[in-house]
């Protein structure tokens, strides 16, 4: 009896960035719901360069959703107070949204 594994954040970030530690308040905000794991990119110049060009991001966090094995860009702080706003619509613990449409307005 395997439990579903729920959707899980992970925000890359440094750790004396303001951004940084909103994404994670905001992130911790939807507990029990979701989890997250900060990954401290503090001491790796090289590493932290990886992340921009392979997600085509110019700033930090960066921070991706992952649920069922489907990563999702989610982008910086921004972008995930509106995609917190958007998804909280469907956490109701029944089937999982696939995609990403909206309903209408």
């Amino acid at each position: 009896n395997m439990e579903k594994l729920k959707g899980i954040y992970i925000i890359y970030g440094i750790s004396d960035c303001p951004a940084c530690l909103r994404a994670c308040a905001s992130a911790m905000d939807l507990y029990p719901s979701h989890e997250y794991v900060f990954v401290n990119t503090d001491f790796s110049k090289s590493y932290r360069e990886k992340l921009k060009l392979r997600y085509d991001v110019k700033t930090f966090p960066i921070i991706i959703f992952e649920e069922n094995g489907c990563k999702t860009l989610v982008g910086g702080y921004d972008e995930l107070t509106s995609f917190i706003a958007n998804r909280e619509e469907y956490i109701d613990n029944s089937i999982p949204i696939k995609d990403n449409k909206k309903e209408p307005t």
